[in-house]
């Protein structure tokens, strides 16, 4: 196995992708009963990055600060796994969450426990979609939430592999743009590989 995998097929790509929009497809039920009405969520894209290639997040961003919300998940695979939105989009996602009658002096004390507990269903969803998908168990840590620039909140060491995906929320009358990052170590990643490889082959035979 080579010690670093940075890319993926379009067959794997793909399988991830369905697997992930399983996940953001149970947390979008889950937010819109919070909410009281529909919320859609899907990810259209998903790019594998190396830790060198972080300035592609920034680019896409494009916003001095990021509000982001981690769990560290740990198992057969182990990930840090963030939301991210723009330092402003946060607030634009807090607000529609909480209620558009939320002022603005209220929304600052309760924009980092909203944001974590959205956080904690987006990421706990897309985890558990995999934990089912690729037959791997997970344990999980608590959310925290973090403001600043991307070097900063994602701190990504060497050799350290980002699975990142843009997902759009469709709220009523709004529309968020947000991103899922996954940091995994080089044998966390050929690991994941293996699993998908196993997925499409079970897909495939039946």
């Amino acid at each position: 196995m080579n010690s670093k995998i940075t890319t993926l097929t379009e067959l794997q790509t793909d399988a991830l992708i369905e697997i992930f929009n399983i996940g953001v497809g149970h947390a979008a039920n889950s937010l819109s009963q919070i909410v009281g009405e529909g919320v859609s969520l899907s990810i259209p894209r998903l790019e594998i990055l190396d830790s060198s290639q972080i300035d592609v997040l920034n680019s896409q961003i494009n916003s001095k600060k990021i509000c982001a919300v981690s769990q560290d998940f740990t198992g057969l695979i182990d990930t840090r796994t963030f939301l991210v939105f723009p330092e402003g989009k946060s607030m634009d996602v807090v607000r529609r969450m909480l209620g558009e009658n939320i002022g603005l002096g209220d929304l600052g004390e309760m924009e980092q426990e909203a944001l974590s507990e959205i956080g904690n269903i987006i990421l706990n969803s897309c985890i558990s979609a995999m934990s089912d998908s690729l037959q791997s168990s997970f344990q999980c840590s608590l959310p925290v939430f973090h403001r600043g620039s991307v070097d900063n909140v994602l701190d990504s060491e060497n050799n350290v592999v980002l699975i990142m995906l843009h997902i759009n929320f469709a709220i009523p009358s709004d529309h968020i743009d947000g991103n899922l990052v996954f940091l995994l170590s080089a044998s966390s990643f050929n690991g994941l590989v293996e699993k998908i490889d196993h997925f499409i082959q079970a897909i495939s035979s039946n």
